[in-house]
């Protein structure tokens, strides 16, 4: 893979692809002095989908067919020819990718490849076949979890994460609309979901997001648990634990980050942050510190 920049500074991760699942994946940190775009060029035949999960920074890329898309709201992408043109919004932007074989997505169907399904690996819907679905909090905390691993199996933790998040993606796809919901209220959870990812620090409830949206509380739990795979409250924990996740490594005090989430002490913080990440919120500040000091 070729990188055309000027500007750009570029760390790849490269993991080949497995070989009972035929996963894939990449992790990519851009650094620039602001603002910016980059070229990506492959060579690489264009028999694969992917998806990507922006892990820090946003981006928004065009394929080298023109399709467009924005890390926001990036699902499955089938590309023409590989290679994308990213334009980043930030100094800095990490992006995992996660990628499969066209044969091995189908062969994961055993033979009962749903219509949407066949369309994406035919190259069928445009110059390229593109999906918009945005990625359940729980399934980037995972992958980011998997990421920090400091164990014997980080790299089996990586793996399995990038299997879940394109299968989700898959499963996206294969039920075009959930059983049982309504287009309005599938389109009202996607809302939600916004809305609880922007106001993460102090994310509003069920019934405040329902009344917003105009729709009952009823429906918009029971479409958010099938549109997402979780409930309401439980992305609304993750997503609480990416803002404190974010807000730390930006050199927020954890007292502060505490008051923020509206925890009563910064014990009781710290009992819960430690019970999601496995250790303490300074100790796992300057554990993403060392590891930051390892890629560079």
């Amino acid at each position: 893979m070729k990188v055309k920049t000027e500007t750009v500074d570029i760390e790849v991760q490269r993991a080949k692809a497995a070989p009972d699942t035929g996963i894939a994946w990449t992790k990519t940190r851009f650094r620039s002095n602001g603002p910016d775009t980059v070229e990506v060029v492959s060579n690489r035949p264009a028999d694969y989908v992917f998806t990507q999960v922006p892990l820090g920074g946003s981006f928004a890329a065009e394929l080298t067919c023109g399709a467009l898309y924005q890390s926001e709201t990036v699902g499955l992408i089938r590309p023409r020819e590989s290679g994308a043109l990213f334009r980043l919004n930030r100094r800095e932007a990490d992006i995992f990718g996660v990628n499969a074989p066209l044969e091995m997505v189908e062969r994961w169907f055993a033979g009962k490849v749903p219509k949407a399904v066949q369309r994406l690996l035919d190259g069928m819907g445009g110059p390229s076949f593109l999906t918009k679905a945005p990625l359940p909090s729980y399934l980037r905390i995972s992958l980011e979890q998997a990421l920090h691993s400091r164990l014997p199996l980080r790299t089996q933790l990586i793996e399995a994460a990038a299997l879940q998040i394109l299968c989700y993606q898959l499963e996206t796809l294969s039920t075009d609309r959930p059983p049982g919901v309504a287009p309005r209220e599938v389109q009202a959870a996607h809302e939600a979901h916004v809305m609880l990812q922007a106001e993460a620090m102090a994310p509003p409830g069920l019934g405040e997001l329902a009344a917003r949206l105009g729709l009952a509380a009823n429906r918009l739990a029971l479409a958010y648990r099938e549109v997402f795979g979780c409930t309401v409250a439980q992305d609304t924990e993750q997503a609480r634990l990416r803002s404190a996740c974010d807000a730390i490594l930006d050199g927020t005090p954890i007292k502060l980050v505490a008051s923020q989430l509206g925890y009563a002490s910064v014990s009781s913080f710290t009992y819960a942050f430690r019970k999601k990440m496995g250790m303490p919120p300074r100790k796992w500040r300057n554990a993403q510190a060392r590891a930051v000091k390892r890629i560079e």
